[in-house]
């Protein structure tokens, strides 16, 4: 056998913090430049996916504006094979001012939910799919207004994949800084989970599903002569129906609006 990686032990030796802040990760001399890598690409994702907008007037931002900006939450997980993970959301916690509990409150499927599906699924012999959405909550849009303070090594990063941004730099109490508006339901806002649930929802039901009365995560629509059920927890879905090839079609509806999901197959 070959000897593991330095990366694999240093992961390995590093289990209890599977995460860093990534302006840390990046300075460390065993994984330096795999984390820098790793939070480039994850940078990139945000400008393809169109997270942010520079729509912001720079000179015209106040203090209040200055207080009430989110501040982005750069982290780089280390998974135990050795492979770095680069993971950027944003710190929601100046939006709990404003935003009562009960305006961002999002359902996810009850666990009593979950164990009937599956057990109807096994007395019924159904065939079952589990399928992942990737980025959930970049799919859906941010309806307020929500400033982001990029500052330190998290403007360098937006710079380099964005350099007209460059030009929105701006010295505020002797630090750089630019401010974005958050365009999409990133994670870490009060209300990006409540965004996504309903955009999925909304989903599910102009392809024909009902919502069950009693969970608003669960949903049935008959195809085919038979029920087909699709339970989820954020992002994660549980499938349930008579045939494959119908859950294969139901998949292929969804990640024609959301993009290539991870699906696992089991009867």
């Amino acid at each position: 056998h070959s000897p593991p990686s330095i990366k694999s032990c240093y992961a390995t030796y590093t289990h209890v913090l599977t995460q860093m802040m990534a302006h840390k990760a990046i300075k460390d001399e065993n994984i330096g430049a795999d984390a820098a890598a790793a939070m480039l690409a994850e940078y990139v994702q945000l400008r393809d996916k169109r997270v942010y907008s520079d729509d912001v007037d720079q000179d015209a931002i106040t203090d209040e504006d200055d207080r009430m900006a989110l501040n982005p939450i750069d982290l780089v997980k280390l998974k135990r094979d050795g492979r770095v993970k680069g993971r950027s959301c944003v710190d929601g916690r100046p939006q709990r001012e404003h935003i009562p509990k009960e305006q961002c409150a999002s359902p996810t499927i009850a666990n009593n939910s979950l164990m009937l599906i599956m057990s109807v699924a096994a007395k019924e012999r159904r065939k079952v799919a589990t399928a992942d959405v990737a980025g959930a909550y970049l799919h859906a849009d941010m309806d307020d207004f929500v400033l982001v303070k990029f500052t330190g090594t998290a403007l360098d990063l937006m710079c380099k994949v964005n350099p007209e941004y460059k030009k929105l730099i701006r010295i505020r109490n002797g630090k750089r800084v630019t401010y974005l508006r958050l365009a999409k339901a990133l994670y870490g806002c009060l209300k990006s989970a409540l965004l996504w649930y309903k955009l999925f929802k909304g989903t599910l039901e102009d392809m024909g599903f009902k919502l069950n009365k009693y969970d608003p995560c669960v949903a049935n629509k008959k195809i085919k002569g038979k029920q087909f059920t699709i339970g989820w927890w954020v992002d994660d879905n549980a499938m349930t129906h008579d045939s494959d090839s119908v859950i294969d079609d139901v998949i292929a509806d969804i990640e024609s609006k959301f993009g290539k999901m991870t699906v696992t197959r089991g009867d």
